[in-house]
């Protein structure tokens, strides 16, 4: 104000640091979805959500909980999450990969594996420090580190040998600044399992090198055949590796926003001083459906009777059709997660597009929802990724037919 007079109008300046972010393009194409759906018959391959109910008697045991204990049904929790669910969450990972983890002091429970993400690299990144991931692999890890200052290097995986990354390619984007490594396995969009070979390697480097292994396994029990590997278990690992986990794919309740972080006990206590600013304590109805879930052998007959044989149907269903009806792709069959990641490279060049304008032009004539290649890094280019769990068989092969017949008029 001078002289009595307002001399400026409007907010004020925004931080520089957000503004330099992208916004997520699958949230983005999630909004426009809920507004497409009510307009005509989409068939989705885009989403990355379960498609499956979660467990009945978890569904019947919070609605009784809610009912009988609707004050402690909703109360705040520890930062750190219940310890009655760290316990089990601790048996759990002992009895299936042979770990030992202080649920006291190893586990915190978080909102969803995003939130997991962040507070693992808000733990341990400095401005100026690089992040090494596969390329393509999730689009949720260059963001947050940049929000901190750091700088993402990338390791290229192609179609030609299933997307496996090579050691001696991680070797060639080592530097002194390098701080962290995250893989993701099984891996979204490729759908890849890596091999024990390649995290002995890893390991070994990270060894040498001195850098922390981020081991995304939120896809961990979603798995066709070979399992991952638990990076934990590896001799020289265990003080070096942060292993970000989610229930909402084993356990389908991604609307809960429930997972969990195995560390170094200084990682966690790092961890649970920055949660009490973002998001002070995890969900508590969903740790109460979650106790249920892991108490009572409920999560094996789940996933055993339920998940994984329908999604490997579908899987199996979705790898036939695509070789049927795009016979000139080119992918390799998903050891794990949900997902197809195709290489449509010579659909392309017929029709003079990349796989953004492809993506957008087949929701907009045939309803069919696929997700551009290049969303996930350089590599994902003339690539799209379409999930199979999100429709039945006879949906799976309308949408792929309907695909079928836009490329081929270009043809």
């Amino acid at each position: 104000m001078r002289h009595g007079h307002i001399t400026s109008v409007g907010m004020p300046r925004l931080a520089s640091k957000p503004q330099a972010i992208t916004a997520s393009p699958i949230r983005r194409i999630a909004a426009l979805l809920d507004e497409a759906r009510r307009k005509s018959d989409i068939i989705s391959f885009g989403g990355g959500a379960p498609s499956l109910p979660p467990p009945q008697e978890v569904v019947d045991f919070l609605v009784d909980f809610l009912k009988n204990n609707p004050q402690k049904s909703v109360a705040y929790g520890s930062t750190r999450g219940m310890i009655e669910l760290r316990e089990l969450i601790a048996q759990d990972l002992k009895k299936y990969w042979g770990v030992d983890y202080d649920p006291k002091d190893e586990i915190i429970i978080v909102n969803g594996g995003t939130e997991g993400i962040y507070l693992a690299l808000s733990a341990i990144l400095e401005p100026g420090d690089e992040v090494i991931v596969l390329d393509p692999t999730y689009l949720g890890y260059h963001e947050p580190v940049k929000l901190l200052g750091g700088r993402v290097r990338t390791v290229p995986v192609t179609v030609e040998n299933g997307y496996q990354p090579r050691i001696e390619d991680v070797k060639k984007v080592i530097s002194p600044l390098t701080k962290a490594f995250i893989l993701l396995s099984p891996d979204n969009p490729t759908g890849r399992v890596v091999t024990e070979e390649f995290v002995r390697g890893l390991v070994d480097l990270a060894v040498e090198h001195d850098f922390w292994i981020v081991f995304d396994a939120v896809y961990k029990h979603i798995s066709y055949g070979r399992p991952t590997p638990w990076v934990d278990s590896f001799k020289g690992a265990r003080e070096r590796t942060i292993t970000i986990n989610s229930f909402s794919k084993e356990a389908s309740i991604p609307g809960f926003r429930l997972g969990y972080v195995t560390a170094p006990r200084e990682v966690v206590e790092v961890m649970e001083k920055i949660k009490q600013y973002v998001s002070l304590a995890p969900d508590t109805p969903g740790q109460i459906a979650m106790i249920k879930f892991l108490e009572s052998g409920i999560k094996d007959r789940y996933l055993q009777e339920v998940v994984i044989p329908t999604y490997r149907k579908r899987r199996d269903f979705m790898y036939k059709c695509i070789q049927e009806y795009l016979p000139e792709a080119k992918t390799s069959l998903p050891e794990g997660a949900f997902y197809f990641f195709v290489n449509i490279e010579e659909y392309l060049k017929a029709m003079g597009r990349d796989d953004e304008e492809f993506a957008n032009r087949l929701l907009y004539r045939k309803s069919v929802v696929v997700i551009p290649g290049r969303y996930f890094g350089e590599m994902g280019k003339n690539h799209i990724r379409m999930t199979f769990v999100s429709e039945p068989e006879e949906r799976i092969e309308e949408g792929i037919k309907r695909m079928s017949a836009y490329v081929s008029s270009y043809m």
